[in-house]
């Protein structure tokens, strides 16, 4: 029956084959089906997918003459374990290096046929090729670095936010008498439909280190600390082990710690909203006052005559109309973004 069952789910994958972690993790139903995905989105196992075959491609091309590169991208690989992203380092680096250099390559070419084709010179057109091809190619190259860090930086922001409800949902188990192994497992089954859930997906790797890489609990829970985005989380996990070794009552140490993160959340829920009143101030004062003492001042200076640094007052009345307002707008989606919640 289990054969037969088995059969069906792989029956089910699209090819190319997945991944054998996702394999493995199908197996164990800790993914759900496309069944279970809201509609109009795609699971995260099929992206997942996705991603790894299009990071492949340019390592099978360029294959061994990656590896002298590699030194220089050490700080990379501890921000893919960090960002949880199931890639392997030389892949990456790969991708990085192929891609940059084809946005560099195709900037280039571009650039020198447009530039040509309008009257320009041919060392003009070099130049300016040349000038915005190796920037397209340092731009590309540094996302590609930085999208692993901002990967982690969010999977942190994300579990620091679910601790309290962690550190609550594994005192519930512990008090129903649950060993730390099933209580782990069971937390790996927390993510709701469309929701995210860092901490199930840390649980998930703990819990896929016990069973197929042959690891005892806590030696699975001390090696996932190495590598987990949180520093919250990771003194989480010590104390947790360090209770769970001297056999400590872990109901009250995981009660204690929920009360703590909750302490915690509320004095960052208030120091949020005396944020937002000091971004609402700023908002009023460089989206509404000052455009309109600038749109009225120069107006009435227009009507006089005269300009400022040698410039018109209509020219300046249009920068500030089409540059600098939605400039400042940028900018306070930026502090906006910086300081608000994930969720």
């Amino acid at each position: 029956m289990s054969d037969k069952k088995d059969k069906s789910i792989f029956d089910r994958l699209p090819r190319p084959k997945r991944s054998w972690l996702a394999s493995f993790t199908l197996r164990l139903g800790k993914r759900k089906t496309d069944s279970s995905t809201p509609q109009g989105s795609v699971s995260a196992t099929e992206d997942q997918d996705e991603f790894q075959n299009l990071i492949l491609v340019p390592y099978k091309l360029l294959g061994d003459r990656i590896n002298k590169l590699l030194p220089r991208f050490g700080e990379l690989e501890k921000q893919l374990l960090r960002a949880n992203m199931k890639v392997a380092f030389p892949a990456y680096v790969a991708f990085t290096i192929f891609f940059s250099i084809v946005g560099g390559a195709v900037v280039f070419i571009s650039t020198f046929l447009i530039s040509f084709l309008v009257g320009a010179t041919v060392v003009i057109s070099l130049l300016l090729s040349l000038v915005l091809g190796v920037s397209c190619f340092l731009v590309v190259l540094a996302l590609l670095y930085l999208y692993p860090s901002m990967q982690a930086d969010s999977r942190r922001r994300l579990l620091d936010e679910e601790l309290p409800y962690v550190a609550s949902h594994m005192a519930v188990l512990s008090r129903s008498g649950l060993p730390p192994e099933r209580i782990l497992r069971s937390l790996s089954n927390v993510e709701a439909a469309g929701i995210r859930s860092i901490a199930a997906e840390e649980a998930t790797n703990i819990d896929r280190d016990v069973h197929f890489m042959g690891l005892d609990i806590f030696s699975a829970v001390e090696q996932r600390m190495r590598t987990s985005p949180s520093r919250k989380f990771v003194d989480f996990l010590d104390g947790f082990v360090s209770v769970a070794r001297t056999g400590g009552d872990l109901t009250s140490y995981f009660l204690t710690a929920a009360r703590g993160y909750m302490d915690q959340a509320r004095i960052a829920a208030r120091q949020l909203v005396e944020t937002l009143g000091g971004l609402a101030e700023a908002y009023v004062s460089m989206m509404v006052v000052f455009p309109l003492l600038m749109v009225v001042m120069l107006s009435i200076m227009n009507m006089i005559g005269g300009g400022i640094g040698g410039f018109s007052t209509l020219f300046l009345m249009q920068m500030i109309t089409y540059l600098a307002i939605p400039m400042l707008a940028f900018i306070m989606l930026l502090m906006l973004d910086s300081v608000m919640p994930p969720r």
